[in-house]
């Protein structure tokens, strides 16, 4: 699209970068908590990387047409392909033998989108997905990058080739494309600052996000050729100043690997830290001393292998050894492993297929990497099926256990009054769906639970009906996501007593009156959503309110606002259940359920089996080694404290726990019924089990004394 520009052919500078590049990424991954806990900057140094080769290569090589297009696909096709799709297949066979079955769904999803390189949108939508948002990691999330690489090889050179026919009349087109990147760039960039602002958890992984860092690589090498033609003009003076550059970059991604930590907001401004430093190793193009040395310049060669294998032998390592915690002879051995596989596949697999002339051909190229990804793909759907039968066959033998209505399944082997016994060993009834919420909606044409759910970071008020909806008698079921794990038991009762039953509920947002003011900029909405609800209930006028929220003390001093104690929080509820209360309507809170972290942004005593799927996997034999205190695991609510203030026969509590945990001990299974969903939420069926428990405060409460 261009003219070529001859600079030195082995550019060293380039494969130091991706050796310290994949380095800082497999040391960030394997110690997190090490001396390298930034190493993740690594991607956007790759990204620059891939901008500047790609785009040079584009404008220097690539006929200004489709066929060339084509051929300029291809090659990419030939170069990716094949590694990326054998590991996806190897770590499909060995995530199937060794990973726990709670993994088998999510990572054969994950898995699909990865060979067709979507992944980075499903995780971006995952990350907002407040059920999904503490799954554990797949070994395959780390094709993330490579996706979002993959859609701008895709998209940019349909860019390129529209600038080069708007100035096909120009003899030099770089001004103009120059000033084409310039404005993508900054729209992605100005938009990488302010959704990371707001939605950091799903900004990380977006292409919106991420394109002004490969377009910081193809910006300059627009500029190159007249950065080439400079430096000619000027030797002596000019090398030490561009040593003098590329040690300032490297000193700003040196930076950026030791300073920056998970708590870093990227891809942010941070990110112009990295993206610029790798910027200047590239613009200068020095020859610094030590580029040449024979490691860097392998691990260079073997950056791409060496990024697609450390990943699921990092994840999976565990599973095969069953060891809970790696230690330094571990990750020494993930290390050689990486290395070793890295070598063989670059050696036996990526050269000889893209340097295989049989293969070039465009129908060949293209159909041989169709036929991979639908391998590959089947493979996954082949897992994810076996994975689908196991769980109806676990559906049927829960919704039989059901329907026996044992007394002492679930929550009743607690019950001193049953005399059922507390031993822990015996049938263990798995859970299957995280929400059973579909048959709640059933008669509700277009509704599930899903749908019914209002998703930051814009928090809409969603209502959503069920129930007998011509009933004089209307329910209303509000709160966030510990609300709504009631909707098993409060939908049964409304059932039962042909109630209305309205429902508001959001992933992450208490309904609670915190002032907007404390709010983080990432959940300022949550504000709105409040005041929202509010209203729209005491506009509603229900018979009744059941409540509950996610409530622990301090719970939302790190995650909604700026600094709110047990104390805060409080008050904010005394305002809400005043307002309820003055409107005439009666209002039940639900206490707080014990739970094992109260989520991954707090941080709470954490125990090997916080994650009660992984760890009754672990432990199907001794349930008891998933319990704990019960000490550690229950907090105050303040919700109650507001109830209390207030004193006012409307406004009244109930607690459940002592029906969840037993006097001194939380156990991951009651009665034969798995308790937690996550380190969380209640499991629907463990909420069913306490329906004779809530039923009486339900209907006290509906009644008025």
């Amino acid at each position: 699209m261009s003219g070529p520009v001859r600079d030195r052919a082995v550019r060293f500078d380039i494969q130091a970068l991706r050796a310290f590049a994949v380095a800082t990424v497999v040391c960030a991954h394997l110690w997190p908590r090490g001396w390298l806990p930034g190493g993740f900057v690594g991607v956007d140094v790759f990204f620059v990387i891939s901008g500047f080769l790609i785009t040079s290569h584009l404008m220097e090589h690539v006929r200004p047409d489709f066929r060339g297009l084509l051929d300029f696909w291809g090659r990419r096709v030939r170069r990716l392909l094949p590694a990326s799709l054998a590991v996806l297949a190897v770590t499909a066979v060995a995530g199937w033998v060794w990973l726990p079955e709670s993994q088998w769904a999510q990572t054969a999803r994950q898995i699909r989108a990865a060979a067709t390189y979507w992944i980075n949108w499903q995780l971006a939508g995952d990350s907002v997905d407040y059920f999904a948002a503490g799954t554990p990691e797949s070994p395959v999330q780390h094709y993330w990058s490579l996706a979002v690489e993959e859609q701008f090889y895709l998209v940019w050179p349909l860019f390129l080739l529209a600038l080069t026919w708007l100035g096909w009349r120009l003899r030099d087109r770089r001004k103009l494309y120059f000033t084409g990147l310039l404005v993508v760039a900054g729209a992605s960039l100005w938009w990488s600052i302010r959704y990371t602002d707001t939605t950091p958890s799903a900004a990380y992984f977006v292409s919106t996000t991420r394109i002004w860092e490969l377009g910081a690589g193809s910006l300059l090498a627009v500029v190159y050729p007249a950065l080439v033609r400079a430096r000619s003009r000027s030797r002596t003076r000019g090398k030490r100043i561009r040593i003098a550059t590329a040690y300032a970059g490297w000193l700003l991604m040196g930076f950026a690997v030791l300073r920056f930590s998970a708590d870093t907001p990227i891809p942010g401004w941070h990110a112009l830290v990295p993206v610029a430093g790798a910027t200047m190793v590239i613009a200068t193009n020095a020859h610094l001393v030590w580029y040449p040395a024979r490691v860097l310049q392998w691990l260079g060669d073997h950056s791409y292998s060496i990024y697609l294998w450390h990943w699921p032998l990092l994840l999976i390592e565990p599973a095969v050894f069953d060891n809970t915690s790696r230690g330094w002879a571990d990750n020494a051995g993930i290390v050689l492993a990486t290395l070793g596989l890295a070598a063989l596949t670059k050696r036996y697999l990526e050269d000889p297929v893209r340097m295989l002339a049989w293969w070039r051909p465009l129908v060949r190229t293209y159909a041989l990497g169709a036929a991979g990804m639908v391998i590959v793909i089947a493979l996954a759907a082949t897992w994810s099926g076996a994975e689908n039968r196991r769980q109806d066959v676990y559906q049927r033998h829960l919704t039989e256990a059901v329907a026996r209505g044992d007394r002492c399944f679930g929550a009743g082997a607690l019950d001193p009054g049953l005399d059922c016994g507390r031993s822990l060993q015996g049938p263990y009834y798995p859970q299957t769906s995280t929400w059973q919420v579909g048959a709640i909606y059933a008669d509700q044409p277009g509704l599930d639970g899903q749908k019914c759910n209002s998703v930051g970071d814009q928090w809409p008020v969603v209502r959503c009906d069920a129930g007998e909806l011509s009933s004089p008698t209307t329910v209303v079921l509000a709160g966030n996501s510990h609300a709504f794990q009631w909707l098993e038991a409060v939908s049964n009762i409304a059932e039962a007593e042909r109630w209305h039953l309205v429902t508001y509920y959001a992933t992450g947002c208490p309904l609670t009156d915190i002032p907007r003011t404390v709010f983080q900029p990432a959940t300022v909405h949550c504000a709105d959503w409040q005041q929202g609800v509010l209203n729209s209930i005491i506009e509603l006028k229900p018979a009744m309110m059941v409540t509950s929220n996610l409530s622990y003390e301090n719970r939302y001093a790190n995650w909604f606002t700026v600094d709110m104690g047990r104390q805060q929080l409080a008050d904010a509820y005394t305002v809400t259940y005043q307002r309820l209360r003055d409107a005439g309507i009666r209002t039940v809170v639900i206490n707080d359920t014990p739970s094992p972290s109260g989520g991954n942004k707090l941080e709470l005593p954490q125990y090997p089996n916080a994650d009660p799927i992984g760890c009754l996997n672990d432990n199907r034999e001794n349930y008891e080694a998933c319990s704990a205190p019960r000490s550690d695991w229950e907090y105050h609510d303040p919700a109650l404290d507001a109830v209390s203030r207030i004193g006012s026969p409307k406004i009244t509590s109930v607690d459940l726990n002592n029906h969840i945990c037993g006097p001194e001990v939380c156990d991951a299974v009651v009665g034969g019924v798995r308790v937690r969903q996550d380190d969380s939420h209640l499991t629907a069926t463990y909420v069913h089990t306490l329906i004779p428990y809530l039923r009486p405060a339900l209907m006290a409460a509906i009644a008025g004394p």
